[in-house]
């Protein structure tokens, strides 16, 4: 038995029970020796046993068992008698986990979504899912026509809003959740924020979607000239800052007036003020403007130079146009507005027939003298060439329209049209604008030149919409690939806006602005702060050139 006057006062509560020591002797010899015993120990306050595991080993000298370090093993219960295991220890505290992710072009997008109202709009379109569609948006924007497939990775490399990894299939849950009342929401919201211009540009375009089966797709052809069925999304652009306002997928023709009253009806609730069309001159027919005419709708459009409207313009008036008291300076252009009835058709409210009706039209004509210089040495050199391919007897498809406009063969020698050619050199350097509505010339040059802000969002649609429609497997998804597309978009385009403001644009593409920024990282370990690694001269300048804030390092 442990001498219980050499215990402390503490350890003297603790009774060794003689009769409970079990060994197990390292030396196999059966008597006293080195190993390990099992020793139970009773609690004289509480009454519980406690199972030991201690190092037994012979004290020579005083020729008796002493014990070593110990270990608890568990405890005896009272009612059947069996050791019943302590509680596992808790396991060993791991490290903490650290990680760094590029933070630079997600943080630049962070201020561009804040400040266009692109984050606001999703909040309210997408309760949800917002910041997971805003991280789809951020991976278009910064990787281009980038695979989806790629997506994951750019998740677990960058701070995005939604901070957490994207499975490759998660994308396509996200754009099945997406419908017309989702795109509806996020286009209101964007309009009531920047619709307050008067002056909406509309434009179309088409992607290949390889799904013939997908509802309202036509026949189109793609870059390769291979046959594809394609989709044809309408647009609407703010005359004010050039931000994309809403699209629509449009069945047919694009080029038709339905598909704008179609817009402008759902979107009517959210602007401001009277609606006025720009349009380029891709639009122009005869059927578009008697539409508009009689739906009193407010438009402005180029003229193409095929149309008689346009010859009898240039024929009548040039002359005229070309005078000093027609020449703008600051433009080096020469302008005037000539007045043109329009003669169309209005059905009947009550016989349902069609009535002749006439409406006051307004044709602003131009000239440019180095595009008429231009203009003519490219004709001379067309000319060059039709005639050697028709002397040569090697005519091209394409030349066809050129060929009985400008030459006859006699003999087989092609001669001349002097008339036509006369025509056609004279006429070099004007172009035409139309118009229900009166206003300066330059004012409304001014307002059509805007127009190219819509060509550059058709451009960057294009750009985004490349390489990911065809993957779309249903209509469903489609739509909401569509829909992130479209917020990336507007993205892209505030950031071109604010880079041709800033002068930023002379110095950078938008890629290549994301490129600059985008190295720089967040480190982030568990229980601390994160912190922002260092920022290069060159990214804070283009930070504050914006008029955002730079990522604080610390």
């Amino acid at each position: 038995m442990i001498d219980r006057l050499r215990l402390g006062p503490e350890a003297q509560r603790f009774v060794v029970s003689p009769i409970v020591m079990a060994y197990d002797y390292g030396d196999g010899r059966g008597g006293w020796g080195g190993g390990m015993a099992l020793i139970r120990q009773t609690d004289r306050r509480t009454g519980v046993v406690y199972v030991y595991e201690a190092e037994a080993r012979w004290d020579p000298k005083r020729r008796q068992s002493r014990y070593g370090r110990r270990r608890l093993v568990g405890h005896v219960d009272p009612r059947t008698g069996e050791v019943v295991p302590n509680r596992p220890t808790r396991a060993p505290a791991s490290s903490p986990e650290s990680h760094r992710e590029l933070l630079g072009a997600c943080a630049l997008l962070d201020a561009v979504a804040d400040e266009s109202g692109v984050a606001a709009a999703l909040r309210r379109a997408l309760p949800r899912s917002w910041r997971r569609a805003l991280t789809v948006a951020y991976y278009m924007v910064c990787e281009g026509s980038a695979p989806l497939s790629r997506l994951p990775r750019f998740c677990a490399t960058h701070a995005t809003p939604d901070g957490a990894p994207i499975a490759p299939r998660r994308p396509s849950g996200l754009f099945a959740s997406i419908g017309e009342r989702e795109r509806d929401a996020f286009c209101s919201a964007l309009a009531e924020r920047h619709g307050r211009g008067d002056r909406l540009f509309y434009g179309t375009t088409s992607m290949p979607s390889y799904l013939e089966a997908l509802a309202r797709a036509g026949w189109g052809r793609d870059g390769d000239g291979v046959p594809l069925p394609q989709v044809n999304l309408a647009m609407l652009v703010g005359g004010e800052g050039g931000v994309p306002l809403c699209y629509r997928r449009v069945a047919g023709t694009m080029a038709d007036v339905p598909a704008v009253r179609a817009l402008i009806r759902d979107m009517e609730p959210s602007l401001a003020g009277e609606v006025r069309l720009v349009m380029d001159r891709g639009f122009w027919s005869a059927a578009n403007v008697n539409a508009m005419m009689r739906g009193h709708l407010k438009f402005l459009m180029g003229v193409p130079t095929s149309l008689r409207l346009y010859a009898d313009a240039v024929d009548g008036h040039g002359a005229e146009l070309r005078t000093r008291g027609n020449l703008d300076p600051s433009t080096g252009l020469y302008g005037m507005r000539l007045t043109h009835g329009w003669d169309h058709g209005e059905a009947r409210p009550r016989g349902g027939d069609v009535a002749g009706a006439r409406r006051r039209g307004y044709i602003y004509l131009f000239f440019d003298a180095p595009r008429a210089a231009e203009a003519e040495r490219r004709l001379a050199g067309l000319l060059r060439e039709l005639a050697s391919e028709l002397a040569a007897g090697n005519r091209i498809e394409s030349h066809e329209r050129y060929y009985d406009r400008y030459f006859e063969v006699r003999g087989g020698r092609p001669v001349g049209r002097d008339a036509a050619i006369a025509a056609a050199t004279a006429r070099a350097g004007y172009f035409a604008l139309f118009s229900n509505e009166a206003m300066g010339p330059f004012e409304a040059l001014a307002i059509y030149r805007d127009g190219d802000a819509i060509e550059r969002r058709l451009g960057d649609a294009r750009s985004l919409l490349g390489s990911r429609t065809p993957l779309a497997p249903a209509e469903d998804t489609l739509a909401g690939r569509l829909f992130v597309t479209f917020v990336a978009l507007v993205l892209a385009a505030w950031l071109r806006r604010r880079m041709r403001e800033t002068g930023l644009d002379g110095d950078y593409t938008l890629e290549g602005l994301l490129d600059e920024v985008e190295t720089i990282e967040r480190y982030t370990r568990e229980g601390h702060r994160p912190r922002v690694l260092g920022v290069t001269p060159r990214q804070r300048a283009v930070f504050e050139r914006l008029g955002y804030d730079p990522p604080a390092t610390s």
